[in-house]
């Protein structure tokens, strides 16, 4: 085997088993962690070792690339099941009442023809030795037209459905996939014209045949690997955000929160995840802020934009010391047990607009927790005795 080849093989086993536990925790991740194993296996069926080790073992003549392509009519299959889970959700049972007969039909059509097709010995290369042979044309035929219709259908599907994808990285795999399928279709119709070809006669050379059929084949199944790996190291990345910005702000949680304990969420029989948590803390610091709000009168909201613009920060970072600076003031006038502001005077924070962004009011609380725990928020603490 080549290096790429070896490459690829230890790749397609490595994603399979990185998604086993998913595909068994998750329906929807099941189709792919088919369609990896099945071309993993087809895959090893084709390294050459393998290959006259299966067939001497069984004692008939190439059957290992008979199961080669049984492998790889499973994974197209699996690969058209997974993208219409993905773009179509609503038409998954209708594809299956469909999906799963065809390639039936199919697998027993490649069975009978194999059986059909002249296997006097051991052949290297079941696809060359056959060029030109009728029965052999239509098994490839089958083989690679029900390949090429598959991966056809899903290129148009995972394309389509990309443009309708709100995160980049998913938006991105997407593509990918989508470009990898296509290039299984090249491939497809590459190895169809080289049988019909070769029926009327005409051959191009097998060494510059092969080349091309090589550079399609693995380059498809390459471009997949890399698809359908992003969106999942998309998911774990902002796994890793979401803990990052729960560190950040979790200082101001716990100062705002001791000052108003009531707003604090009781979700003890839950196990939430950091997107949750995440969730609940950008919250409880919110409701929180709009109960200290009462304790921050118009005149000391005045004087902290002022103590922060005396910093020369950026506008945002400016706005973020001031309202630290009067949260500072506010939960020491309310551990102290000051009386709140009368209502008239009160300025409550705005309430959330309706094109609310999560991210961006993460970034924000981020840069108040981290200018509450500064230094100058606590210079003008004299601000509570006036409020």
């Amino acid at each position: 085997m080549t290096t790429v080849k070896s490459l690829t093989l230890i790749l397609l086993w490595a994603v399979a088993a990185w998604r086993l536990p998913g595909a068994i925790r998750t329906p929807k991740q099941r189709a792919l962690c088919v369609a990896f194993a099945s071309i993993a296996v087809a895959m090893t069926l084709g390294v050459p070792e393998v290959m006259h080790a299966t067939d001497a073992f069984v004692g008939v003549h190439n059957l290992s690339t008979l199961g080669k392509n049984l492998c790889g009519i499973v994974a197209s299959a699996a690969i058209l099941d997974f993208v219409t889970v993905i773009a179509r959700p609503d038409s998954v049972s209708g594809l299956r009442r469909v999906l799963v007969p065809a390639s039936a039909i199919t697998m027993t059509s490649l069975v009978v023809l194999f059986a059909l097709t002249p296997r006097p010995e051991e052949s290297d290369n079941f696809f060359d030795t056959n060029m030109g042979c009728a029965p052999g044309t239509a098994y490839y035929i089958v083989c690679f037209g029900s390949l090429g219709m598959a991966m056809t259908v899903a290129t148009r599907l995972f394309w389509g459905s990309s443009r309708h994808a709100g995160a980049r990285w998913l938006r991105s795999g997407l593509r990918i996939l989508g470009t990898g399928s296509a290039f299984g279709v090249l491939y497809s119709l590459f190895r169809t014209v080289l049988m019909l070809l070769a029926l009327v006669h005409t051959t191009i050379e097998d060494a510059w045949a092969d080349h091309i059929a090589d550079v399609l084949e693995y380059t498809s199944m390459s471009l997949i690997i890399l698809g359908s790996s992003i969106p999942a190291i998309g998911v774990r990345w902002r796994v890793l955000r979401d803990w990052r910005s729960l560190r950040s702000i979790r200082p101001l949680w716990a100062v705002l929160t001791r000052a108003v304990p009531h707003v604090v969420l009781d979700i003890r029989s839950m196990r939430p995840g950091p997107r949750v948590r995440l969730h609940r803390a950008v919250i409880e610091i919110r409701d929180a802020t709009l109960v200290l709000a009462d304790y921050a009168s118009p005149d000391l909201r005045e004087r902290a934009d002022s103590a922060a613009e005396q910093y020369g920060l950026t506008p945002e970072r400016s706005s973020a010391l001031a309202e630290a600076i009067w949260l500072h003031t506010a939960v020491a006038a309310k551990l102290a047990g000051t009386s709140p502001a009368p209502a008239g005077n009160a300025q409550p924070s705005p309430k959330l607009p309706a094109d609310f962004d999560f991210d961006v009011e993460v970034d924000r609380l981020r840069a108040i927790s981290e200018a509450y725990h500064s230094p100058a928020v606590q210079a003008p603490t004299e601000f509570a005795a006036s409020t």
